[in-house]
């Protein structure tokens, strides 16, 4: 099956702002972009909602600061007219620590003429918390509990 314009606009994406192109993923977007990521706040404050390029560049642009390496892997993706639906797992490499965080999402793309208007992502953010902080917070949060 030939690929089509959306999926080709999404993977195009994917790749420019994994391989560190913030403006080359930004030129798959619409100006009005609206992105949500359903992630915890409070210990990833870059994240949430973010709406316009500007704020997502700025959001971009410290992930990029934080992370000295981003890889990823696109086992699935799928399409529904301008809707896709993609399952990456991510590898980022911490700035500060060396250290490898690995997390899987799933985002969902809207797209509008062609371009990215709208992306909503998904992550385990127990895990995410987890690994950012580089804590055992099960393990805590029982130790906490038994007292």
């Amino acid at each position: 099956m030939a690929m089509t314009a959306n999926r080709r606009c999404v993977e195009q994406f994917l790749s420019a702002f994994y391989s560190g192109d913030i403006e080359g993923a930004l030129a798959c977007c619409e100006d009005e972009i609206d992105f949500l990521a359903y992630a915890p706040i409070d210990i990833l404050p870059h994240l949430g909602h973010r709406r316009g390029k500007a704020s997502i560049r700025e959001m971009w642009e410290t992930i990029h600061r934080r992370y000295a390496h981003m890889r990823y892997d696109l086992p699935f993706i799928a399409e529904d007219g301008d809707n896709i639906a993609a399952m990456i797992r991510v590898y980022f490499r911490k700035s500060d620590s060396d250290r490898i965080v690995q997390i899987d999402l799933a985002d969902f793309y809207r797209l509008r003429n062609g371009r990215i208007a709208q992306i909503r992502q998904f992550m385990d953010s127990f895990d995410v918390a987890q690994q950012v902080l580089e804590r055992d917070i099960a393990s805590m949060l029982l130790q906490n509990r038994s007292k």
